[in-house]
């Protein structure tokens, strides 16, 4: 069990700041804070984070938690991504960090491959470069060819479709906000 007022102590200290520079910090008094310090009063949840904000530490670190701060991908080691579209292989590039912001991914896509009649639509912004070969998408009622080298950057909620356009396979890089 992690004693939560032994390490906001711990880290005010570290961090050379009084109960009176902490007090200043996060709007609570001094005395609410040794109380915490010393395990005789309880904070909330709202209590904790102020204080962490003060700190300049997340709310995972002052409960104890180890927080992750970055992911490396081996390319030997990327995970399936699961998708319904036909002739087409996503691989994850980086997930694992709590509260993820987007999701990168590796796109091989076979010829003829397409999302679908339908159009995709989702509340995150799309972000696709084409690696190699030629992509098709539909969007806004015209008709975009991406070749390699080629970037797309689409808004939230803008519906569109894609196809492999070409004869061979096509790679993209494609970054979904959250």
């Amino acid at each position: 069990m992690v004693d939560v007022g032994k390490r906001i102590k711990s880290i005010r200290k570290r961090k050379g700041l009084t109960l009176q520079d902490l007090s200043g910090k996060s709007g609570m008094s001094a005395t609410a804070i040794s109380a915490i310090e010393r395990n005789v009063s309880s904070p909330t949840v709202n209590t904790l984070a102020s204080i962490g904000k003060a700190l300049g530490e997340s709310l995972s670190t002052l409960l104890g938690e180890s927080e992750v701060l970055y992911i490396v991908t081996r390319a030997a080691s990327r995970e399936q991504v699961a998708s319904d579209v036909r002739n087409a292989e996503f691989q994850s590039l980086g997930s694992g960090i709590p509260g993820q912001q987007f999701r990168p991914m590796m796109c091989t896509l076979k010829s003829g491959s397409s999302s679908g009649d339908d159009y995709l639509n989702h509340s995150g912004d799309d972000f696709i470069h084409v690696l190699q070969g030629v992509l098709q998408i539909e969007m806004n009622g015209d008709s975009l060819w991406l070749e390699e080298g080629d970037s797309l950057y689409c808004r939230a909620n803008i519906p569109y479709r894609w196809k492999n356009g070409g004869n061979g396979e096509t790679r993209l890089l494609v970054v979904a906000s959250s």
